[in-house]
């Protein structure tokens, strides 16, 4: 090998080591402080559920999550989820609700992409899923949170991660999922409800993590 690419080798090995250690720092801070969103959003009213048992804990892998059921005005029970990693990684990342849902029974139906306006005036994207179990019905939206992002794709999410982790030196990231039972064949109105949710949730959610 010639002392030319030997220095070449030796600088993207350091480089390596560098980024490597700056995202273990950061991954070692304090804690995300999710329980610090509100119960009460508007007029919705909220409560948290049972907390998972150890082994779904472990398979789920995230350092932080929070699970809470809220009920508005029309009284339609709204579920959410928020699942915090610190850092992206073999055996804890994020679990896209595509391949987990399946798992536990839940047929997809439809699958779609809606944009959204975040505070502050920045477009995102949010997932749509109808899904189906046995006789039930549900809209599931959900969708990445990246550094300020709003991400339906799984594939961009990865993509703005590995950027980050480059330039930020940060890989951690979000999954934010709402979940809303489909009465009779309302499905428009159960998804105007988690809609109208999420834009409720979305300001806080940069007060949660740093």
């Amino acid at each position: 090998m010639s002392r030319q690419r030997t220095i070449v080798v030796l600088l993207l090995i350091g480089l390596t080591g560098s980024v490597a250690h700056a995202i273990r720092a950061r991954g070692s801070k304090a804690p995300v402080q999710l329980a610090a969103l509100p119960f009460q959003l508007s007029a919705w009213a909220g409560e948290d559920a049972p907390p998972l048992d150890n082994e779904t804990e472990r398979l789920l892998g995230a350092d932080a999550y929070l699970d809470r059921s809220y009920s508005g005005a029309s009284g339609t029970p709204v579920d959410l989820y928020i699942a915090y990693y610190s850092r992206q990684q073999p055996g804890a990342s994020i679990h896209s609700p595509l391949h987990c849902l399946p798992g536990t029974g839940w047929e997809p139906i439809e699958i779609a992409t809606i944009p959204v306006t975040q505070p502050g005036g920045a477009s995102g994207d949010v997932r749509r899923m109808l899904v189906r179990k046995n006789g039930d019905r549900a809209i599931v939206l959900y969708w990445y949170a990246v550094h300020g992002r709003v991400l339906a794709s799984e594939t961009l999410s990865k993509i703005w991660l590995l950027h980050d982790s480059l330039t930020l030196q940060r890989s951690d990231a979000a999954l934010v999922r709402i979940v809303v039972p489909v009465d009779g064949t309302a499905v428009d109105a159960a998804q105007h409800e988690g809609l109208a949710f999420a834009h409720e949730v979305l300001p806080y959610l940069p007060q949660l993590w740093s």
